[in-house]
């Protein structure tokens, strides 16, 4: 399994000599496997890793254990790890969405929180040849095009993750986004590489079977989940009954056909993404603001079928609206008729065809009006609290401010949330995000526009408009999801620590 492991690392130069990766460790095999494999291959790789663990809080004491268990191996192996807690089914009961959804969100948004506040330069996830065939035949069950069939990505921004495609149980919202360029590879020679860390998927040459081997070599014990047995989830049926069905009395041989169809409509997939990008021009390459602008309507019919589809998915994708087929092709007929008029879409949008003097008649997406922002300027003294009345649908929100002494916050130190109060100070002013607002985050190269920063964590654009700052002499220091500003950070060598913490009504918190 190392061999073919580092191969395969090497080969689509997923990871870079001096890079911070971070490993996402459930405590199963899989994950396991891959913690270990890593921790043998650095050295020869170049690489600092970084162990990442998400309590989802939703087997009691069993998770607990599980999470005791991630933070004993990466002690042992000497790794750094972040640990921490999500009420998982209170999550999905609040959002409504499925357990699995609701999983994936609190996930995603963990990896993003944890690489900005520790400069990790991509999270490796252990998925491996065996997901990769469910995942495809998953998705083909309930019906996908090429991008849907492409599967599981190698390699992507995980900035690009929108809420909406994590939330969403449909097909077209669970393909993932185009893969971002690896370090090093040759398409990238020319490119820009994104700033943001990237998600990858070392172990998708894997197979399950060499994943147990490989521990049992060790001797490495693992954590066994009672849920992936539970036939309530669609992926557990498939997993347990559908494919070995299919694989004894159809094709033996069905996880590698199912591999290699993803392999094939991953590279067709981005070869169409390509050349709708060509159609389009790069000055429409996914921008929010550029949407106002929407397609040309001569341009569009001009294309083939194939292509409409896709310039179509292209304009709702900065919005995360995912579109089904029959709502797709809704809105392609609307388009070609290219008649005056809205067509209502999912979730408050709607597609229009706009007619100007200056500019050819086009097509635009007409986001949804966004809730006055509700403006707000409160005054915290530290320690103490400060309400948040109706912050989100109703929901109230408080911000507490705690003052921690100098052993507590070595005992629990983490620089990219800890304030210091020389120079915070005790008295800060919480308000609501403006326009232009701008703030240098710890471990980051230099300002930048707070608002772009709760994009990049999935924060949807009218939340972000009643997002809280924290303020001292006009300069920003805190904005929840982040880490602190660099010029307040606390430091070993100070006394006492403040931290800052948003919670909800129940006092769950929220963001650190």
């Amino acid at each position: 399994m190392l061999h073919g492991l580092e191969q395969y690392l090497r080969h689509h130069r997923l990871v870079a000599p001096g890079e911070r990766v971070g490993l996402a460790v459930s405590g199963g095999a899989d994950s396991v496997a891959l913690l270990r494999a890593f921790a043998e291959l650095a050295p020869s790789l170049g690489v600092v890793l970084f162990v990442l663990h998400l309590n989802h809080k939703l087997r009691g004491a069993v998770s607990d254990a599980d999470a005791s268990f991630v933070g004993e191996l990466a002690s042992r192996l000497s790794l750094e790890a972040a640990i921490e807690t999500e009420d998982v089914a209170s999550l999905a009961a609040r959002l409504h969405l499925s357990l699995e959804a609701a999983g994936r969100r609190a996930r995603y948004a963990f990896f993003l929180r944890a690489a900005t506040a520790h400069r990790l330069d991509c999270v490796a996830t252990a998925h491996t040849r065996d997901d990769q065939a469910e995942t495809v035949l998953l998705r083909l069950l309930r019906g996908a095009g090429s991008s849907g069939l492409a599967g599981i990505h190698r390699c992507f921004d995980l900035s690009q993750l929108a809420p909406q495609s994590l939330a969403s149980e449909s097909p077209t919202a669970e393909s993932e986004p185009s893969p971002s360029l690896p370090p090093g590879s040759d398409a990238a020679a020319d490119a820009v590489l994104p700033q943001s860390p990237r998600l990858i998927r070392p172990l998708l040459s894997i197979t399950r079977q060499q994943v147990e081997e490989y521990l049992r070599c060790l001797g490495q014990p693992f954590r066994h989940d009672a849920s992936n047995l539970d036939p309530r989830f669609l992926r557990n049926r498939v997993r347990n009954e559908l494919l070995p069905g299919l694989e004894r009395d159809y094709n033996p041989r069905l996880r590698q056909a199912l591999c290699e169809t993803a392999e094939i409509a991953a590279a067709e997939d981005a070869f169409l993404d390509d050349l709708v990008s060509s159609v389009l021009g790069a000055d429409l390459l996914g921008a929010e603001a550029n949407l106002e602008r929407g397609v040309d309507l001569k341009l569009f019919h001009a294309q083939p079928l194939a292509l409409q589809r896709r310039i179509l998915r292209r304009l709702c994708r900065p919005h995360g609206l995912a579109l089904d087929f029959a709502q797709l092709e809704a809105l392609r007929e609307f388009a070609l008729a290219g008649h005056a008029g809205r067509l209502n879409l999912p979730r408050g949008f709607a597609g229009e065809v706009v007619r100007g003097k200056l500019l050819p008649p086009r097509l635009c997406l007409l986001a949804p009006q966004p809730m006055p922002p509700a403006a707000y300027c409160l005054e915290l003294t530290v320690p103490g609290t400060v309400a948040l009345a109706g912050f989100w649908n109703g929901m109230d929100m408080y911000i507490r401010a705690s003052l921690l002494d100098h052993a507590s916050a070595a005992r629990g130190y983490n620089c990219a949330s800890f304030l210091s109060p020389a120079r915070a100070g005790r008295s800060l002013t919480v308000r609501n995000l403006c326009p232009g607002d701008c703030f240098h985050p710890l471990h980051t190269s230099g300002e930048r526009k707070v608002n772009r920063l709760l994009q990049e964590l999935s924060i949807p654009a009218a939340l972000r408009r009643r997002w809280p700052v924290a303020v001292n002499g006009g300069s920003i220091v805190w904005v929840p999801g982040l880490p602190v500003a660099s010029h307040v950070a606390w430091t070993p060598g100070e006394g006492e620590a403040v931290v800052l913490e948003l919670h909800d009504g129940e006092g769950t918190l929220v963001y650190g």
